[in-house]
């Protein structure tokens, strides 16, 4: 059932005493509709059944089908239809709802949170997209045929991706119900991918004030014996970030070492595992970003701090782990 909804849920963690207000916008897990096909007409342009719609130009080369599964109620399998050797479909929502749901947000919420689950039989290259002004905001896919998952966000001018794992040694995960989260945090300009069935993560900076205007999915690459499924896609807006996105970037920063601190002219940043730092951004504490510099893959960074006024900064160290924030006292 889709729903678009402005609902806040407070969540109470255990032994932190603290809340968290999840503000869900936008929810589909197929369960209020008959066995059949999502979408009647794969060639139009006009919203059916829930809102999504297709569009493809005829042949087409894939099906949408709602279908009960024990122990998940309604879930949306994807098939190629024989018409090509490699088929597929995409699907999507109207444009007009994702950003109105986002624009009469909750105040505060500020960080999107995109989830959904997957599950992947054979050939497939399957990805679920928050859209901005055409490209993708924040995806993750799932490449069977380059044995490999990807994570992509919109960095400043352009798409981003980022390697979550190579699976050219170890099994791909098929046939396993694989769930998938996203964040963007407009506070800190973060995204972080999490897959916690797969004990995946990896976070980045973006320089862009886009907006989430739509959400749109994509089927590629099926042969004949390859079913893909789709079940729990949602969106919602966040105060602050959940805990276990946070502990793993804590654990992160604990590996650096920032000196002297405070600093006058220079600061020097080491870490003891030698990872290697590609760009050091500067916050000051309202989260206003002041200054990125980029580096070549050092494992020791000297940075000239002389031009910052006196008071306390956030530097977030961009490695092949995640990013890292660590805080700076300027003289």
């Amino acid at each position: 059932m889709k729903k678009l909804i402005t609902t806040i849920l407070c969540l109470f963690f255990l032994g932190s005493g603290t809340t968290l207000k999840a503000q869900a916008l936008f929810e589909e897990d197929f369960n209020n509709y008959p066995a059949g096909h999502l979408i009647n007409n794969y060639t139009s342009t006009t919203p059916q059944q829930g809102g999504w719609y297709s569009g493809i130009t005829p042949p087409v080369l894939g099906s949408a089908m709602v279908t009960p599964e024990a122990g998940k109620g309604n879930v949306l399998i994807i098939t190629s239809n024989g018409v090509s050797t490699v088929g597929g479909l995409t699907f999507s929502q109207d444009y007009g709802i994702i950003d109105v749901l986002w624009n009469n947000r909750t105040v505060g919420n500020n960080i999107l949170k995109f989830e959904y689950e997957f599950y992947g039989t054979d050939n497939f290259v399957v990805g679920g997209s928050v859209l901005s002004q055409g490209p993708s905001l924040i995806n993750i896919a799932f490449q069977s045929t380059q044995k490999r998952i990807v994570a992509n966000y919109w960095n400043s001018i352009s798409n981003k991706n980022i390697i979550l794992k190579n699976y050219n040694t170890d099994p791909y995960p098929f046939n396993n119900w694989i769930k998938v989260e996203m964040f963007i945090d407009y506070n800190t300009k973060n995204v972080y991918f999490y897959i916690p069935t797969l004990n995946l993560q990896k976070a980045d900076t973006f320089a862009h004030n886009r907006m989430p205007e739509n959400v749109y999915f994509s089927a590629g690459s099926l042969n004949s014996s390859s079913v893909v499924k789709l079940d729990n896609i949602k969106i919602s807006a966040l105060q602050t970030l959940p805990s276990y996105i946070l502990s793993t970037n804590e654990k992160l920063a604990a590996k650096f070492n920032l000196y002297p601190n405070p600093a006058t002219n220079v600061i020097n940043i080491t870490n003891s595992e030698n990872m290697v730092v590609q760009q050091v951004t500067i916050y000051d504490v309202v989260g206003k970003q002041l200054n990125t510099q980029n580096f070549n893959e050092e494992t020791q960074i000297h940075l000239s701090v002389e031009n910052l006024a006196s008071g306390t900064y956030m530097l977030h160290l961009r490695t092949n782990e995640g990013i890292a924030v660590k805080k700076l006292v300027k003289k």
